[in-house]
């Protein structure tokens, strides 16, 4: 039936949303006040880091279809940071998840 669709979750794209959270509490808790400082810290470039905090704003229902794998299996992290409207219904109708 429909309800075998377990869904694996998709490491590296898990992965890019628990760093976005971190990087996000890491902001909001005034340890970095920069993307130029995250940067810096993380050792990555600040064009990335800006690219992969969008994941951060990603509402709670796509982050919990991304974290428990209920997607599409060739679901890219560039398809998941080319849409990102602060819009949540916006969101999810611009990508195309499934």
């Amino acid at each position: 039936g429909p309800n075998c669709f377990e869904g694996t979750p998709v490491l590296s794209l898990v992965k890019a949303i628990a760093r976005a959270r971190d990087w996000y509490e890491r902001i909001v808790s005034g340890e970095v006040s920069t993307v130029r400082q995250l940067a810096q810290k993380t050792r990555l470039s600040s064009t990335y880091v800006t690219r992969l905090m969008d994941c951060a704003t990603l509402s709670p229902q796509i982050t919990e279809i991304v974290l428990s794998g209920k997607h599409r299996p060739d679901l890219t992290l560039q398809e998941l940071l080319q849409n990102v409207p602060l819009d949540w219904p916006e969101q999810l109708r611009g990508l195309r998840l499934a």
